[in-house]
């Protein structure tokens, strides 16, 4: 890093896996101004079905982010598909409680409780 650097940029990786019939996206990093797009871009081409948001490995939120959330949401919840959040922690969990995004969103511990309910093919959710 340059000596005289003011501010280093925070990254923001994401990859998917499918269990159960869900799809778990996994953000890692920060889900800020700087990446909302690129966070939705890579939501978007998810194939169909339920969405696992886990944010265990997310560090960081802004209201950018909440945004990007909340848009995600809303299209799969227009196409008939659900979206939950697990494993959110620490900041980035009380900014989903601050922001009263856990009333948006079904919230879960972990991946492995949310999969119990919306993995069931009889999940009423």
């Amino acid at each position: 890093m340059h000596p005289y650097s003011i501010a280093q940029v925070k990254m923001l990786e994401i990859g998917h896996t499918i269990s159960q019939g869900v799809i778990i996206v996994t953000p890692t990093g920060w889900l800020d101004t700087a990446s909302y797009e690129e966070f939705l871009k890579y939501c978007t081409a998810l194939p169909a079905g339920p969405v696992i948001l886990d944010l265990s490995n997310l560090t960081y939120i802004s209201s950018a982010g909440l945004r990007a959330l909340r848009q995600f949401e809303k299209g799969r919840r227009d196409q008939g598909t659900m979206v939950v959040i697990a494993g959110s922690k620490g900041f980035v969990h009380s900014v989903i409680r601050m922001s009263g995004f856990d009333q948006l969103f079904l919230m879960y511990p972990s991946t492995a409780d949310a999969i119990q309910v919306i993995g069931k093919p009889d999940s009423q959710h």
